[in-house]
């Protein structure tokens, strides 16, 4: 944010996972996990008065990645997949120096596709399906006191990718 220009001493400590595990030869499954405890050590001269001892702004103490891939054959000759996706972060405030605004992440995608032999690929996708909605980020108004603008995750997505490799 821009009042946290000039911010005080800040330590973070937690733990973070990253794990890949294939059960059975055509299924892939991971796991990304970060468990966080920031904390503004020293911040007494903020723009909004002391943060001293206060969590700072848009930093989850959770985050969670995790997937599960399936391949496998359609017929002879063509690849395909099956694939799952979630992430999720703890709420958090969006920024420090504008309260009441904050965010916690839950999206899911998934895509299914194949590839054939002479090289061209199918794909339909979802990207966040449940049409989780958030704010990436918030700030003042450019001369409009009062005012706070912000910026949304992408919506529900969905498509089609064709696509031929040479």
């Amino acid at each position: 944010g821009f009042a946290l220009a000039n911010a005080g001493e800040q330590s973070t400590t937690g733990l973070e996972i990253d794990a890949t595990w294939s059960p059975i030869d055509p299924l892939t499954l991971t796991f990304a996990g970060t468990f966080l405890d920031p904390l503004y050590d020293s911040f007494p001269n903020s723009t909004v008065g002391d943060l001293s001892g206060q969590k700072p702004s848009g930093i989850s103490e959770t985050s969670i990645a995790t997937s599960a891939t399936y391949t496998f054959l359609i017929g002879d000759n063509w690849d395909a997949f099956v694939r799952a996706d979630y992430a999720y972060e703890s709420e958090v405030q969006v920024l420090d120096n504008i309260p009441g605004f904050t965010r916690e992440v839950n999206l899911f995608n998934a895509s299914a596709g194949f590839e054939t032999a002479n090289g061209w690929g199918v794909q339909v996708w979802g990207r966040n399906i449940f049409n989780d909605e958030h704010l990436l980020s918030v700030f003042p108004g450019v001369a409009q006191e009062g005012s706070v603008n912000g910026y949304p995750n992408q919506p529900a997505t969905y498509g089609i990718t064709i696509r031929k490799t040479f």
